[in-house]
């Protein structure tokens, strides 16, 4: 899954390594949560193996996909955690995975190590940014098919990982709309 998150074209092989070396292993179950949405969290994951979901409960009770964590992926809710406040999303193994959990105070050191990690920080950070504002553009400009099709650009074997109905919820349609627009695809 290289491409669903935009950060994979840097080198973070330290970063990596410093999960591997201060991280805590631990194996999590399909369905069970890495982060439950307000509560508090004080870790950030790697990913070594398996798909999370990031899900968010609206006032009415719906359940929004917010965002998926892959192979090699890191996996938290950044502001909560840097901000110490309960967390705003859910954060869900889809799969059964393996990850190393990270105190925030280790990653903190780590940035502070030298120019490079700090570099490094930046880096991450403006690329999560420009993902998100991106994702953002999409929902007020783009039309759906326009966001199905940008995805699957993106992510070409996503199909193969989790439902259709999760990816209409994660683009905002319905399951039926992502059928017809899958069909009209298939059409041209």
């Amino acid at each position: 899954m290289d491409k669903f998150n935009a950060n994979k074209s840097i080198n973070t092989v330290r970063l990596e390594k410093l999960f591997l070396e201060k991280g805590i292993p631990k194996i999590l179950r399909k369905k069970e949560y890495m982060v439950r949405q307000n509560e508090k969290t004080n870790h950030i994951g790697f990913v070594l193996s398996g798909i999370f979901r990031l899900t968010r409960i609206d006032t009415n009770g719906n359940e929004w996909i917010v965002g998926y964590s892959f192979k090699n992926d890191c996996v938290c809710d950044y502001p909560s955690l840097i901000n110490k406040t309960a967390a705003t999303v859910n954060i869900q193994a889809t799969t059964d995975c393996e990850i190393y959990l990270l105190p925030l105070s280790e990653l903190n050191q780590f940035w502070e190590t030298d120019m490079d990690t700090q570099r490094l920080g930046r880096y991450i950070a403006e690329t999560m940014f420009a993902e998100i504002y991106q994702r953002l553009l999409g929902f007020y400009c783009d039309s759906p098919e326009q966001r199905y099709q940008a995805l699957m650009k993106r992510c070409p074997n996503l199909q193969e990982l989790i439902t259709l109905k999760e990816i209409a919820l994660f683009l905002g349609v319905t399951p039926e709309t992502l059928s017809r627009i899958r069909k009209k695809l298939q059409q041209k």
